[in-house]
């Protein structure tokens, strides 16, 4: 099973929905927005225990080709999760 069949399990109009997360503007909304996104994302990995959803998410990020707050906030959280995770 390939990692793309394997995302399948978090629907692909669900993977969009976090890559493509609205920004309002505001700095520090934005990347709170952001950081909730890659808490529902994580939550999602964990009750589907679909991990490559994460690559998905970043693929459709990078098509995006935006850089933003929210995307800040979301790698962020991802990497505050991960040094709790591994301290």
């Amino acid at each position: 099973m390939t990692n793309e069949t394997l995302a399948t399990s978090i629907g692909r109009d669900e993977i969009s929905e976090i890559a493509q997360m609205a920004e309002s503007g505001d700095f520090a909304l934005d990347c709170a927005t952001g950081r909730a996104c890659a808490d529902n994302l994580i939550l999602r990995m964990a009750e589907t225990r679909c991990t490559p959803a994460l690559g998905a998410v970043v693929r459709e990020m990078m098509k995006g080709g935006r850089w933003e707050a929210v995307h800040i906030g979301f790698f962020q959280r991802l990497a505050d999760r991960s040094v709790q995770l591994l301290a």
